[in-house]
């Protein structure tokens, strides 16, 4: 008699109970395809328009036909920025690494009078403007006040300003969760404090390195507001060269100089993922 008393109430609030749980589920499945294409389909646009024999598409999707002059014709001047982003890029990197991950050490495990305010300072390139970036950083290279450098040098400097905070957050956010207590283990064992950091606290960081890297990469590789101002036409780097191609009226040569991009920062990525996996410096 109670059985049946009890059990009715009990399945009548499981069936809402259900349905927002499965409408919950499907939230995240349904986000993360409307995020998928809105990211895919820009890309597929481009690739459509720099492959296809007119200057627009059919439908405002498809190619019209395919012809891949484009690339052909362009391939040395794709290639040529490629290489000048190349050379930005790897050098920042590797300076926002050096510079980024002692910051991040200090910051993680030092405790001084102002360190709350020294960690917004630090953070502050990931929140101002380009632009402002950029006139802040034209001033300074082109005022006088620093020696004057070429135009490389000068881009590879302001670069480092701007993406050593990518590269000093994650890091940092994976220093705090390294128990201390490791390190000092190590120290006990006679090891010097650099020996401990290499093969204790670093394989740990591996995850955060390589977002890191990839992020600063990124940052670099993208940028277009800093290089035109510090470099205008002397260093025409992919965002560069993209905006110049739209700018004269190319859209396909825009579109194939984006695209080669694309592949091109990819590979560069995951080259990069793959030589710091199998690297043993620890």
């Amino acid at each position: 008699m109670i059985a049946p008393a009890v059990a009715g109430p009990v399945v009548a609030t499981q069936r809402p109970g259900r349905l927002r749980e499965f409408g919950f589920r499907s939230l995240f499945p349904l986000t993360t395809i409307g995020l998928v294409l809105f990211i895919l389909v820009p890309q597929f646009l481009l690739l459509s328009l720099s492959v296809s024999e007119r200057f627009d598409l059919k439908g405002g999707v498809l190619p019209v036909g395919f012809s891949a002059d484009a690339y052909m014709r362009w391939g040395e001047d794709i290639v040529k920025a490629a290489g000048a982003s190349m050379a930005v890029a790897l050098p920042t990197v590797f300076l926002a690494l050096l510079i980024g991950t002692p910051v991040a050490y200090a910051l993680a495990r030092l405790q001084f009078t102002g360190k709350a305010l020294v960690v917004e300072l630090v953070n502050l390139p990931m929140i101002f403007p380009p632009i402002v970036l950029g006139f802040g950083l034209f001033q300074l290279f082109r005022s006088g006040a620093l020696p004057p450098l070429p135009p490389l040098l000068t881009l590879i400097a302001a670069h480092t300003v701007v993406a050593t905070p990518f590269m000093i957050r994650p890091l940092l956010l994976a220093i705090q969760r390294v128990d201390p207590a490791l390190e000092e283990a190590s120290l006990s064992l006679g090891a010097s404090r650099l020996t401990g950091f290499m093969r204790v606290v670093l394989p740990q960081l591996l995850p955060a390195l390589l977002t890191g890297i990839a992020l600063t990469f990124a940052r670099s590789i993208s940028d277009f507001e800093i290089t035109f101002l510090l470099a205008g036409g002397d260093l025409a780097t992919l965002p560069v060269t993209i905006y110049q191609a739209f700018e004269t009226g190319s859209s396909r040569l825009g579109a194939a100089v984006a695209m080669a991009g694309n592949v091109f920062a990819i590979c560069v990525i995951v080259s990069l993922e793959l030589v710091i996996k199998k690297a043993k410096w620890w």
